[in-house]
């Protein structure tokens, strides 16, 4: 598993994610930052399935066999209902076990705290074992996290 976060507008972005794709050579794995043709593009040249929301991009390749793909997004923060930031579940199984893939990006800010409120209801609620894939958490420096959740996997880009 394998999670990149980034600016992948910059000049040399992404094909360095490209490379690390290449050498890691993960079943999945997930873009946080990424433009959909961009998305698209890593898809084509690695020959993955994808699901994409809100500059996000989940991608599996043949040994995840998808059954249901849900996009939506994480809270607003108060008075700035423009500011919304996607939140990726992809549900199948691997190797006959079902697994939820499911990829967020959470605020720099204080209002990160209602949406790992979401993010941690929505893993408690899934009837599988997930691999989270979030940016913009740092485990080392927060309190709070992710920790209790026995049934998921935390993949930090």
């Amino acid at each position: 598993m394998l999670g990149i976060a980034g600016d992948f507008s910059q000049p040399g972005a992404l094909r360095s994610a490209a490379e690390r794709i290449v050498a890691q050579s993960p079943d999945a794995f997930c873009l946080h930052g990424v433009a959909a043709g961009d998305a698209y593009a890593i898809a084509t040249r690695f020959d993955c399935e994808w699901a994409y929301r809100g500059a996000q991009a989940l991608f599996w390749r043949g040994t995840f066999h998808i059954h249901e793909v849900h996009d939506r997004y994480l809270p607003a923060p108060p008075m700035r209902p423009f500011e919304r930031r996607g939140f990726l579940e992809v549900n199948g199984e691997f190797a006959g076990l079902p697994v939820s893939l499911i990829a967020t990006q959470l605020s720099p800010d204080r209002f990160r705290i209602r949406e790992m409120r979401f993010v941690r209801t929505a893993v408690r609620a899934a009837s599988s074992a997930v691999v989270l894939f979030v940016a913009g958490f740092d485990a080392n420096s927060q309190t709070y996290g992710f920790d209790d959740l026995a049934p998921a996997r935390l993949v930090i880009a």
